[in-house]
């Protein structure tokens, strides 16, 4: 049995933000319809395709199925109005106002289920100045203040730096399913149905609480604050081979002391500096985590997915998709002792559902699936 087993999500969106979201619900069991444009949704399309879908399509829409319509076609939006009224969550990036005038809005949905649960995602929210305006991560990174954070805690007003791997994205998604989650819960309890508005903005500013807490009560950004006296042990070091991440606190000076076989670390970093190149990573973390001082060697994505812990933990996860073949991907990162997630389908190709869908959900017969098949309102995969 999955955690999400009996929760039902009609899934319009796409890029990255909103297909992370869905993802994770669908790792927890929850059955997940992609409603796609006839072309696709725009990340199937890439340069580099596996099995004719792109790697970014495949990391991040496991366990959906794929139901594509045209949904400027009357009879596609009755096709979605059916299926809204068996749902129990509709959750949407599209450009706002795109849902509302296809009659779709929350207020429309609504009315066909009370009970639904509406969530919202975009750039900016259902309200405010910036409300209309589109938006990818790196604008609300941008937005926040945290591409110049990142890059005055390197060197102070030098250019702004954007932040690897979609945080901006993939933070708000993370917020999507917190909520979703929150919203069947209250659901569970009231019968009541709810409207969800996650701002990617608003989340990266939430991510930064610590640094804004900071500022608001000393009046000083995350750089302009006084470092603590003495030797300098936290951060990147460069060994004989390659970088070393040390995170030796103050009280665990000791501890490093210990591990270097000194007694004395001076006051800024080059004690260590000079302890450390001659020797290799492997050896320095090897000596450094026995003396329990946090330490981390420092390899791309190539290596990490092959460090020993990882593969131990079951992090990547590797299984055989229909068209693609054998891929690895990131998995579900949580275990769950009762609740294991679960990995079910791989990507859906354009459609592959589509059938299926209407079939079994909605009682068609295969003439009228057919029928809708040469009209161009729905694109079956053959």
């Amino acid at each position: 049995m999955g955690m999400l087993d009996d929760v039902k999500i009609l899934d319009f969106t796409h890029v990255y933000f909103g297909p992370y979201a869905t993802m994770v619900m669908a790792d927890m069991g929850a059955e997940v319809i992609k409603i796609e444009p006839p072309w696709g949704e725009m990340t199937r399309m890439s340069a580099e395709t596996y099995g004719g879908i792109s790697s970014t399509y495949h990391s991040l829409n496991r366990n959906k199925k794929s139901l594509a319509l045209n949904m400027k076609d009357p009879k596609a939006i009755e096709i979605i109005k059916e299926l809204v009224k068996d749902s129990d969550i509709i959750i949407e990036n599209f450009k706002r106002g795109t849902l509302n005038k296809l009659g779709l809005s929350y207020e429309e949905a609504k009315k066909i289920n009370p009970k639904i649960i509406y969530a919202s995602l975009s750039g900016f929210g259902l309200t405010g100045p910036y409300m209309p305006r589109t938006s990818y991560a790196p604008i609300a990174e941008s937005y926040s203040g945290w591409t110049r954070m990142t890059a005055d805690n390197i060197e102070p007003n030098s250019k702004p730096i954007v932040p690897a791997a979609y945080h901006g994205d993939l933070d708000p998604g993370l917020y999507a399913v917190i909520a979703c989650l929150g919203a069947l819960r209250y659901r569970d309890r009231t019968g009541e149905g709810q409207l969800i508005d996650v701002a990617q903005l608003d989340v990266m500013l939430a991510q930064e609480g610590v640094q804004i807490a900071g500022y608001t009560l000393g009046g000083k950004l995350p750089h302009q604050r006084d470092q603590m006296p003495g030797p300098r042990t936290w951060g990147n070091f460069m060994c004989m081979d390659d970088w070393v991440f040390i995170a030796a606190d103050p009280q665990m000076h000791s501890r490093l002391m210990m591990a270097m076989e000194v007694d004395d670390l001076g006051t800024g970093s080059e004690v260590l500096e000079e302890w450390l190149k001659d020797k290799k990573v492997d050896d320095v973390v090897e000596l450094l985590a026995a003396a329990g001082v946090p330490v981390a060697k420092v390899p791309s994505i190539a290596g990490a997915i092959e460090d020993p812990h990882v593969k131990a933990r079951g992090t990547i996860i590797e299984y055989e998709h229909k068209t693609a073949g054998k891929i690895r991907l990131a998995g579900f990162p949580v275990k769950m002792e009762k609740t294991p997630a679960e990995y079910r389908l791989g990507a859906p190709n354009l459609g592959e559902h589509s059938a299926e869908i209407l079939k079994e959900k909605l009682g068609y017969s295969d003439e009228k699936i057919e029928e809708l098949r040469k009209s161009g309102t729905v694109v079956i995969y053959k």
